[in-house]
Order: C-alpha cells, then structure tokens, then sequence
C-alpha cells in the first residue's frame, strides 16, 4: 500500500513548476484572435442581412401603399356608381377629388398625391362620359396611377428602391347603380 508521502511526491512530479509557463498567456492569445474572427463573421452576416431586412421593409411599404390605392379606387367607383354624390351628378372631376381626399386622409405626401393620375372608363357600348351619365349597370372602371420619379419616390422608405418598381396602379371594375335616368311608369295597369 500506498502511503501518503508517496502521493504527494509523486503528484509534484508531474507538476511543471509556476514559474516557467505563465498559464494565461494562450488565453490572452486567443482572445485576441477570436475578437477578429468575430468582426470578420460580423462583416460578413451584416452585408446580407441589413439589405435583406431593408428589402423586407420596403415591399412591406409597397403592398401598404398598394392596398390604400386599391382602396382610393373603390371608393372613387362607389362614388361613381352612384350617379350623384352629396347632391351633386357624379363627374370625372368629382371622383378624381374624391379619390385625391382619400389618398391624403390615408397619409400619402402631397407630392404623390398631387401627381396620381386618376381615370375613369366607360366599359359600355352607350356613349358617356360623366359617371352620371351612365345607364344602370353600365360597367366602368377606376384606376389610379402613382407615376415614376418624385411622386413614387416620395412613397418610398428607402432611397435604393429594392423592388424595382416603376409606378403603382389599382384598378377596379364596376356597374353603374345610377338610377337617374331608369324611367318608371306611374300609371297602374288596372
């Protein structure tokens, strides 16, 4: 059997002395390394990742904008098919301003909203030109435009345009509800 001296010189043996190695000097070494391996990684992930989640920002920014022109659309052909809007015969010019009231309540810069370029087309065979002209059912469309330069780009987050749009547009399709000029007989077939 072992006895305890025999252990403790034995353990001592395999012990380098303190003196001679300085035990925290491959420590500081690789700490050093590692901080420039870590800026190296950072480079690369942030050269991906910053225009990725620019990207995801800016199409997220271009499907808000589209819905509210979808929407502008909508309430310029509701109007439209109408005929008559608070009293008055439902004209180009009115929807055109109708559509342009939206576009500001909704937030859009005076710049875009200034420059949308708003139309309203007969569908029809019948010959008009006014929506208060139009005969029920009459199909029509409304579309409003966002044109390319300053107008597009005052829609945009970002400067670099990461969705390569050159103009947003909607477009709806309706009938005409106008009931002004339906002819309803008041004579009773006794």
């Amino acid at each position: 059997m072992h006895q305890p001296s025999d252990r403790i010189r034995r353990d001592s043996q395999h012990k380098q002395p303190s003196a001679a190695v300085d035990p925290s000097a491959p420590e500081k070494h690789r700490a050093r390394g590692r901080r420039g391996v870590v800026a190296v990684e950072a480079a690369l992930v942030l050269t991906v990742l910053v225009p990725l989640m620019l990207g995801v920002w800016e199409v997220g920014r271009m499907v808000e904008v589209s819905r509210i022109l979808q929407d502008a659309a909508n309430t310029g052909a509701r109007i439209a098919a109408g005929g008559n809007y608070n009293g008055s015969p439902a004209t180009v010019a009115v929807v055109q301003t109708a559509v342009q009231n939206y576009l500001t309540a909704a937030g859009f810069p005076s710049a875009a909203v200034s420059a949308a370029q708003i139309t309203v087309t007969n569908l029809s065979s019948d010959p008009w030109t006014d929506p208060c002209n139009a005969l029920p059912l009459d199909p029509f469309s409304v579309t409003v435009t966002i044109p390319s330069g300053p107008a597009l780009n005052s829609l945009c987050w970002n400067t670099g345009m990461f969705t390569g749009t050159s103009q947003l547009f909607a477009t709806v399709n309706w009938l005409s509800a106008n009931d002004a000029r339906a002819v309803v007989s008041t004579t009773l077939p006794y």
